[in-house]
């Protein structure tokens, strides 16, 4: 069986992330999903945006002005206020705009709220999953909401738009998906792991979209200490430096590593677990198709119109 390929932000190559624009667009180009991330609001609101902060590429204010670095967070802002907030266009010669220079704009978008995108997809022709990202940070908690109040909240929107059958939570925090599978028992956790290259020796490929060297030697003091707060208890280092085992052990239904780590074996040792296995992020339709042929369950990508894996 084929993997489900996963519009990542939508589609963030071909238009802009996380919009109900990009979401429309998956499902035209026949993607079986679409990966999205959610923030809380200051007022309790959960939206889909990718980071914490209103990124100065991707956002102009209400004048139609490039807002400056860093933006606000997104738990100060309360949902009439984020409404005021074009984010259609990167800004021209940016780093982001140069990074997917066959993005379409859409002038006029805003960040929306996740009710808004499952009735999206509940009008596509086909079933159309949702693999829902919780955004907090392990590091600044400040940044963030809580992760067990943000899972609260997604599950809350996910019962009363009746699409928990459609839906997957992933993310790095794991505190947030234990919540969300202590909250409903039949939605699916997959949880996510960084690269396991950002925790051996020497600098992570670029590829690998290694973190800032701070937070990667921080990132590498609690893998090897054990006790990391994402890890809720479930560090590799405490299940003989296994993470499958540390998955299997959180009542993981998914793992969804970076590309680069899951290898053949590690498909089968996940799938012999009972595990699915999703990765993230792959646009190269030559590795879409090796990835297939190891049996992966997800591909995550940003160009859904290259994800020629046969139907």
């Amino acid at each position: 069986m084929r993997p489900l390929v996963l519009a990542h932000r939508g589609g963030a190559a071909l238009a802009p992330e996380n919009t109900l624009c990009a979401f429309a667009n998956a499902i035209a180009l026949g993607a079986d999903g679409a990966e999205l991330d959610v923030h809380l609001t200051r007022d309790g609101r959960v939206v889909v945006h990718h980071d914490y902060r209103l990124n100065p590429d991707i956002c102009r204010d209400a004048r139609g002005d490039w807002i400056e670095a860093p933006g606000p967070r997104l738990v100060d802002l309360g949902i009439a206020e984020l409404a005021l907030y074009d984010v259609g266009r990167p800004r021209p010669a940016s780093a982001y705009t140069c990074e997917y220079p066959a993005l379409v704009p859409a002038d006029g978008e805003r960040i929306p709220l996740l009710e808004q995108v499952i009735a999206l997809a509940r009008n596509a022709p086909k079933p159309f999953r949702l693999f829902v990202e919780l955004k907090s940070s392990p590091f600044d908690p400040s940044l963030s909401g809580p992760p067990e109040i943000l899972a609260e909240a997604t599950v809350r929107v996910l019962r009363s738009c009746d699409y928990i059958d459609r839906s997957a939570i992933i993310g790095f925090d794991w505190r947030g998906l234990l919540a969300a599978k202590a909250l409903e028992a039949t939605l699916e956790c997959w949880f996510s792991t960084y690269p396991r290259s950002w925790f051996g020796e020497g600098e992570p490929p670029s590829d690998h979209e290694p973190p800032p060297k701070p937070a990667l030697a921080l990132l590498r003091q609690w893998y090897r200490r054990g006790g990391a707060p994402w890890a809720a208890g479930f560090d590799g280092a405490r299940y003989g430096g296994s993470i499958l085992s540390a998955l299997e052990a959180a009542g993981a239904d998914g793992w969804f590593p970076h590309f680069s780590d899951a290898t053949e074996d590690a498909v089968n040792e996940a799938h012999a677990r009972g595990l699915k296995v999703g990765v993230w992020t792959v646009d190269d339709p030559a590795l879409m198709r090796a990835l297939a042929a190891r049996g992966v369950d997800a591909i995550c990508t940003d160009r859904p119109d290259l994800a020629d894996l046969g139907h």
